[in-house]
């Protein structure tokens, strides 16, 4: 395996002042601990949910000054020891940042090994850096349904990138799913999807359809 040289600073994206955009600044490489490994970025979308960490101190459960970034993707260079740190050594992989320490906006991140996960054939280090906050919340809510045995599923703000998966998810497991939009673009975008029940909270009919289209999925 070639040597990776891992310099001492780095450039991220610190936020320093809740509700402001974060600062590009240089910090030292962090050094990753037992069971945690390095990971060189390559890539880190923006969700709403990071937004909502610049933003909001209860939502980031942070202290200031940290780096921003929930999730994203990239090369393992070092690992802290463990079976598991040494498995994922050189590979390329999705991760997601530690809770409560530092993000992905930055040129290295530690994080833990158990939130990383190896590159699948096929997929490109874009494609895997979106692989943990809306996937996995898909996922884990229709896993909740499943195991509580829940008759359908409520999401609001249906048209987002989470409410199509949990859209496509619970068609596979015949779920019936009840979607509140804002606008009337959404409400097609989900009915061209597939999705029986869309409706929209900007119009004055909603609370007349809203209470029976819960009762047709009880």
């Amino acid at each position: 395996m070639t040597t990776i040289t891992i310099p001492k600073t780095m450039q991220a994206l610190r936020v320093t002042t809740w509700g402001q955009p974060p600062e590009l600044q240089e910090v030292a490489v962090p050094l990753p601990g037992p069971g945690e490994v390095l990971v060189k970025v390559a890539a880190s979308p923006i969700n709403p949910s990071d937004l909502g960490t610049i933003l909001n101190p209860e939502y980031a459960a942070r202290e200031l000054p940290f780096t921003a970034g929930n999730e994203g993707s990239g090369l393992v260079v070092a690992n802290g020891g463990g079976w598991m740190g040494s498995y994922l050594l050189g590979k390329q992989v999705a991760c997601a940042a530690s809770s409560g320490g530092d993000g992905v906006w930055a040129e290295y991140v530690c994080t833990k090994a158990t939130n990383v996960l190896p590159l699948p054939a096929g997929l490109s280090l874009e494609q895997v850096s979106m692989s943990f906050v809306n996937p996995l919340t898909a996922f884990a809510l229709i896993d909740i349904a499943e195991k509580e045995r829940h008759p359908a599923v409520v999401i609001s703000a249906a048209a987002s990138q989470l409410g199509q998966m949990l859209n496509r998810l619970a068609a596979r497991k015949r779920i019936p799913v009840v979607n509140v939009v804002r606008r009337p673009e959404q409400v097609q975008l989900l009915k061209d999807m597939g999705a029986p029940y869309v409706l929209d909270s900007s119009t004055p009919n909603f609370d007349a359809d809203y209470q029976p289209a819960c009762t047709e999925t009880r």
